[in-house]
């Protein structure tokens, strides 16, 4: 059983999740916020965001100390800000499956069409990053794509089904967490199998001096029944703590994709021409779909 320890701070702690968790889960994630809390001894005050660009704008802000966060978004709090990821999900890890509309004639990398249209949540997310890495190694030239970004990853699945792509960058756990239904009407074209990237917990460094005190209340949830339930809630089976060799591999990565791959203008190193038009932005609508 976790003993409760309070903190001697009067400080209101601000706390936010990548906007992928909180839109699947929101009550799941006050609920934690009411568990940390509680066992920090600390007001603690929940901000969900609405997508990649918003949270990452509130995040840098500097006005977060604990932020649940994407792989690229906690390698740039981590480098600007000075957060430090303490905890990951457990045997939990960030990958990618390329995805076509089962409806459609995609089977292989042989069946894309001359000009393909991907759908992807945002530009500065590994899971494109990876996605790319997929389309190189089907030798498909970059110049080749024509990008439609969603803002979210249901939007890629809306996409998808409704015949506004024909492909997807689709992260793992929203895949696997969808519907028999809407798994039997795509076609899963590669994946990738990793097991390198993660999500993570991040303290900031207003939080930095409990980093060991909520590092042990994290990984130690899944020995005490409100935080087992608590974890099953969420869909996480538990957490463990995160190491200096994982933070340096990933950061290292991040830094290389952020410096080379999206600094390459694919006009200047492809063999076909590329119009402005092959750059879409999509904004979901509300109602349904993306536009």
């Amino acid at each position: 059983m976790m003993t409760e320890k309070v903190s001697p701070s009067n400080t209101t702690l601000n706390f936010t999740v990548d906007p992928n968790y909180s839109g699947k889960n929101l009550p799941g994630w006050f609920l934690m916020n009411t568990f940390l809390q509680r066992h920090l001894g600390q007001v603690m005050h929940f901000q969900p965001q609405d997508d990649f660009d918003s949270g990452r704008a509130a995040v840098l802000s500097g006005n977060y100390d604990l932020v649940y966060a994407n792989p690229f978004d906690w390698v740039q709090y981590q480098q600007k800000l000075g957060f430090l990821p303490i905890v990951k999900p457990q045997n939990h890890f960030d990958e990618v499956y390329l995805c076509a509309p089962a409806a459609g004639t995609i089977q292989h990398a042989e069946d894309f069409p001359e000009r393909i249209r991907i759908a992807s949540a945002h530009p500065s997310t590994l899971v494109h990053m990876v996605g790319l890495f997929l389309m190189d190694k089907a030798d498909i030239d970059r110049a080749r794509l024509d990008f439609v970004f969603t803002g979210s990853y249901q939007g890629v699945l809306k996409a998808l089904l409704q015949g506004q792509a024909d492909l997807g960058f689709l992260f793992n756990e929203v895949y696997n967490s969808a519907s028999k239904l809407i798994r039997e009407r795509l076609r899963v074209i590669d994946q990738s199998d990793d097991a390198f990237a993660f999500h993570a917990f991040c303290v900031g460094p207003r939080l930095l001096p409990q980093r060991e005190l909520l590092t042990d209340l994290l990984t130690g949830m899944d020995q005490e029944p409100r935080g087992k339930n608590l974890l099953e809630d969420l869909g996480f089976s538990g957490f463990e703590a995160v190491t200096e060799d994982e933070i340096a591999c990933l950061a290292s990565l991040a830094d290389e994709y952020i410096s080379g791959h999206e600094a390459i203008d694919i006009r200047a190193t492809s063999s076909l021409a590329v119009e402005d038009s092959a750059f879409v932005v999509a904004r979901e609508d509300p109602e349904g779909g993306t536009n």
